[in-house]
């Protein structure tokens, strides 16, 4: 494999700049739409909206699908270019200068989204491993022991059962 060589001899061409940018500004409407969805997401744990999640999950999936295509077609597009070894700063080192302002843009914006979404789903994880402390603590209370959710009698306790809200009870 011959190595890549970095420096002055090797520039970005216009036409690789505006292809390479607004591949980046399509990758960055696709975060913008991750980062709200996982903010809806949020909204729906916190409301215990169970139906809503499970709903969800084909939606999930899909923009989990869309982020990986996209991304690997950022990857084949920088391959086919020669920058597959460029970080974004390198790259933005050879971008023409009047191209630097928006590719600097493009990818600070998805940068800020990935953030977003670590921290939400962060969140998330933190939201869901309380209420799952609370729900075992409030089961323990009713003499239901143990994971699975069984009341004393041993019937096996919904917890989507409008009778017997035990998340709503939290």
């Amino acid at each position: 494999m011959s190595e890549v060589v970095k420096g002055a001899d090797v520039a970005v061409t216009q036409e690789q700049a505006a292809e390479i940018v607004e591949f980046l500004e399509r990758y960055n409407k696709h975060f913008e739409e991750v980062v709200m969805f996982v903010k809806q997401k949020n909204q729906k744990v916190l409301a215990d909206d169970l139906v809503w999640l499970l709903d969800s999950l084909s939606e999930e999936q899909r923009l989990s699908m869309a982020g990986n295509s996209l991304e690997h077609k950022r990857l084949e597009l920088f391959k086919s270019m020669g920058f597959d070894d460029y970080n974004s700063k390198e790259l933005l080192e050879i971008f023409p200068e009047e191209y630097q302002g928006r590719f600097k843009l493009e990818c600070t914006a998805i940068e800020n989204s990935i953030d977003t979404i670590k921290v939400i789903n962060d969140e998330i994880i933190e939201t869901i491993e309380k209420k799952m402390d609370v729900a075992e603590e409030h089961l323990k209370k009713q003499g239901v022991a143990g994971p699975n959710f069984y009341d004393t009698a041993g019937g096996k306790v919904r917890i989507t059962d409008p009778e017997s809200d035990i998340i709503g009870e939290m």
